[in-house]
C-alpha cells in the first residue's frame, strides 16, 4: 500500500464540516436552480458527488431528492447533445458508474441504444471535429472505457481510434502528435488557423488524446495500432520538455512555446506526468515512467504561488492538487508525492480556517473576482469528491478526467 497523509483529528473534524456544507449546498442547488444535465458543471456531476457523500455518510443525502432528479436526467438523455462536458457521453458516464458500483443489480442493457448512437455518430472519416476532450472525440473515451469494464466495446472504440489516427501528425522520426483544429474553439492563435498549434494540456491537447487511447490498448483487434499511436505520442510529449532543469515548468501550454504553465488538472506538468506513468505501466515501458516520476517530484517544489493556484476546484485549485498529488501516489509511491498531497491538504484546509466557506468559491478571470459555483469541475462538487477520498482513497471516478 502507498505511503497515506497524516490527518490530525481537528482536520477530520473540518473535513466532515466541509462535506456537511457542501452537501447541504449541492442539494439546495439541485432543487431550486434550473441546472442542464452536464457532468463537468450540471446536474450529472452534483449528483455523481451526493452518491459518493451518501457513501461516506448516508445521513447527509435526501435519497428521495437524489432518486428524483437522477430519474430527471434519465428522462431527459434524447434531448441532450453528445459531448463530454455538458452532453450525453459525461451523463452516460455517470449513470455507468452508478449501474456498476450496484454488481448485484447491475443492468447491462441500461446503455446498450447509447453504445450504438455514439458508434454510428462518431464514425466519420476523416474525422471533422474537435479532438480534446471537452466538446472533442477524446470525450467520448471516459464513456467507453468505463462501459468496458462490463461490455465489448471494441466497435465503439475502433471509431474513436480511427478518428485520432486520420487527424494526427505523423513525423519522419516516429513521433505522432496532434494539431488543434483550425476551427478550435481551443486554439490560441486564431488569426493564424492554418499554422500547426500543439496543445499540451490534458484538456483540450496531445496529452488527453493520449490518455483516451490508453484503455484501447487492451483490445485485441486495436492493440497494434493503439501501441504505435500510444508510443510515437509519449515519444513526442517527451520532446517538448525543457532542457532547462532550472524552469519553474517542465512543460508550457503548447508546443514550441515558452516552457511556463499553471499547476492544474487541465494543464500543466502533474497530469502529463501521470499520463507517461500510466501509458509506462501498461506498454511496461519504465523510462516513461522514470520520466514521470522526475517531472512530478519537479513540480513537487512549487506551491500556490509559482504554480498559480488562485482557487479551490479540481480543474485547477488547491482541492484538485490534493487529489492529483493522491494519485500521482498510487501509481508512483513516493515520499515527496505524500508530502506535496500533505501540503496542498493542510493549505486547503487553512484556507477554510482562514476564509470560510468563501475559500470554496471559483475564481472568474472575466471579472476577476470570486463566485460560488457547485459544479463538478470548478466548484463544489468537486470540492466534495476531493473531500471524501481523502478518507477512503478511493479515486475510482477520476477516469471521467482522463486521470485512470
Amino acid at each position: 500500500m502507498p505511503e497515506q497523509i497524516s490527518l490530525s483529528t481537528q482536520q477530520r473534524d473540518t473535513i466532515r464540516t466541509l462535506l456537511k456544507i457542501i452537501t447541504d449546498k449541492v442539494s439546495t442547488n439541485i432543487q431550486d436552480a434550473q441546472l442542464p444535465n452536464g457532468l463537468l458543471s450540471g446536474l450529472a456531476g452534483q449528483l455523481l458527488f451526493l452518491y459518493k457523500a451518501y457513501e461516506y455518510d448516508a445521513s447527509l443525502v435526501d435519497e428521495a431528492l437524489f432518486s428524483e432528479k437522477l430519474e430527471a436526467l434519465q428522462e431527459g438523455l434524447d434531448q441532450q447533445t453528445f459531448e463530454l462536458s455538458n452532453g450525453l457521453a459525461g451523463q452516460a458516464w455517470m449513470l455507468e458508474y452508478l449501474n456498476q458500483a450496484d454488481p448485484e443489480n447491475y443492468d447491462p442493457e441500461l446503455l446498450e441504444e447509447v453504445d450504438e448512437l455514439f458508434r454510428a455518430s462518431l464514425d466519420i472519416q476523416p474525422w471533422q471535429g474537435e479532438i480534446e476532450m471537452v466538446l472533442g472525440l477524446s470525450g467520448f473515451a471516459p464513456y467507453a472505457s468505463r462501459r468496458a469494464k462490463q461490455s465489448d466495446q471494441a466497435a465503439l472504440y475502433e471509431v474513436i481510434v480511427s478518428g485520432l489516427e486520420s487527424t494526427a501528425t505523423r513525423l519522419d522520426n516516429g513521433h505522432i502528435t496532434w494539431s488543434q483544429p483550425q476551427e478550435s474553439v481551443y486554439r490560441f492563435n486564431k488569426d493564424e488557423p492554418t499554422e500547426p498549434e500543439y496543445n499540451l494540456g490534458l484538456a483540450h491537447g496531445v496529452p488527453g488524446i493520449i490518455a483516451a487511447l490508453l484503455p484501447a490498448v487492451h483490445i485485441p483487434s486495436l492493440q497494434a495500432r493503439v501501441t504505435t499511436l500510444l508510443l510515437g505520442a509519449c515519444d513526442w510529449l517527451l520532446a517538448q520538455q525543457s532542457p532547462d532543469s532550472t524552469s519553474q515548468a517542465c512543460f508550457g501550454s503548447c508546443a514550441g512555446g515558452e516552457h511556463h504553465s499553471r499547476l492544474g488538472w487541465c494543464y500543466g506538468d502533474l497530469t502529463i506526468a501521470m499520463t507517461l506513468a500510466r501509458v509506462g505501466q501498461q506498454l511496461d515501458r519504465p523510462s516513461y515512467i522514470e520520466r514521470a516520476l522526475d517531472i512530478a517530484l519537479h513540480a513537487a517544489e512549487r506551491d500556490e504561488q509559482s504554480g498559480h493556484i488562485t482557487d479551490a476546484g479540481l480543474c485547477h485549485g488547491f482541492y484538485g492538487m490534493a487529489l492529483i498529488y493522491q494519485i500521482l501516489n498510487q501509481l508512483m509511491p513516493h515520499p515527496r508525492l505524500v508530502q506535496a498531497m500533505q501540503y496542498w491538504v493542510d493549505y486547503s484546509l487553512q484556507q477554510y480556517t482562514e476564509r470560510g466557506v468563501e475559500s470554496l468559491y471559483a475564481y472568474n478571470g472575466l471579472d476577476k473576482d470570486y463566485h460560488e459555483d457547485f459544479g463538478f469541475l470548478m466548484g463544489y462538487a468537486g470540492i466534495g469528491l476531493a473531500l471524501t477520498t481523502l478518507f477512503d482513497d478511493d479515486t475510482g471516478w477520476v477516469d471521467c478526467l482522463l486521470m485512470a
